[in-house]
């Protein structure tokens, strides 16, 4: 019984400064979140927190700052979490997943140069960068499949990407010179 008379004093001073707190708390939340549902359960968990708080008999020397902080962190945790939406929900609220025509086809005209050029290499790098880029095998599968180390594998891949950038930065410009116009002899 004794224990129930200590308790008596906290619940009258928690449900006083509940009653003087709980509207400007739920307008803050509700301010800070846009959303009513959000703002009351934030409000709600801001109050669980402080009556914790009280429990534990924590010194709270300004329990309206207190309060705010509480629900302040509350929100940046609410922000924080992860939200998943699935590509249903997204359909449902009206979304279509477009395809650009315009950037498929340039990215598909933008593989054509490489694809082109990996054929024209040696056959050590071109079948350890089909292996990774196309078949999406690590270094370590393929240095298996090889019978050869990682190590080799990812050097050969680095030298590879190498040699393939500079055949397709030749190309380009080969190509891009083939465009200009010839100088006229006066």
């Amino acid at each position: 019984m004794s224990h129930l008379l200590l308790f008596l004093p906290m619940f009258e001073d928690f449900t006083a400064i509940y009653d003087l707190y709980r509207d400007s708390i739920f307008r803050y939340c509700l301010w800070k979140s846009g959303n009513r549902d959000i703002g009351e359960d934030l409000t709600q968990e801001t109050f669980l927190r402080f009556w914790i708080c009280l429990k534990r008999k924590d010194e709270i020397l300004h329990t309206r700052a207190f309060l705010y902080r509480i629900a302040h962190n509350l929100f940046v945790s609410h922000i924080r979490r992860k939200k998943s939406v699935s590509l249903d929900q997204l359909q449902e609220a009206g979304f279509e997943p477009g395809i650009d025509p315009w950037q498929q086809t340039h990215n598909r005209l933008d593989a054509v140069r490489p694809m082109r050029e990996l054929c024209k290499m040696r056959p050590s790098f071109k079948g350890v960068l089909r292996q990774r880029f196309m078949m999406g095998l690590t270094p370590a599968e393929i240095a298996m499949m090889n019978g050869e180390t990682t190590n080799t594998i990812s050097v050969r891949i680095f030298q590879g990407l190498k040699n393939l950038r500079l055949l397709v930065k030749n190309t380009s410009l080969r190509t891009q010179n083939a465009f200009l116009p010839l100088p006229t002899i006066i």
